[in-house]
């Protein structure tokens, strides 16, 4: 082959591999935006359940949890998270409810536990749209449930 038919092969090249490069740039971008999201609300959920099983005699456990759980996830939209407590399975929704479930729950001998789920809906990722349906993969919501020993 002479020289002359070897230009513009590079561009052609270059532009081939640009479409594949981006959509794995962009889906490495979502992926983390996504993951990092979810970081926060495990953490979120984790420092509730910490908070909620030692609150065991307290006149407020349910509504210190849920402040507990809105500041530790301050950097997300704190409107968006819904917060659910319970101890031993059941659900409490109020403070007089979660002070008695925790202390009646507390003075068994079985062990009890305390968990708090924290759900942030309306997740939205960088990038919204459909190319070939794989942007619409992303979940609109991010569930967390965390655990802990009643004290």
């Amino acid at each position: 082959m002479s020289l002359k038919r070897q230009k513009g092969v590079a561009a052609v090249e270059f532009a081939v591999v640009v479409p594949v490069l981006l959509l794995i740039a962009v889906g490495l971008a979502q992926f983390g935006w996504l993951l990092s999201n979810y970081v926060m609300v495990a953490n979120a959920a984790s420092a509730g359940a910490r908070y909620f099983a030692s609150q065991r005699g307290t006149a407020t456990p349910y509504s210190g949890t849920q402040t507990q759980v809105q500041t530790s996830a301050a950097v997300l939209n704190t409107g968006n998270l819904s917060i659910t407590a319970s101890v031993n399975g059941g659900n409490c929704t109020s403070d007089t409810a979660c002070a008695a479930d925790l202390t009646s729950a507390a003075s068994g001998a079985a062990v009890a536990t305390a968990a708090v789920t924290v759900t942030y809906s309306n997740f939205s990722p960088l990038f919204t749209g459909s190319l070939f349906g794989l942007f619409t993969m992303m979940p609109s919501a991010l569930n967390a449930t965390a655990a802990e020993r009643v004290q």
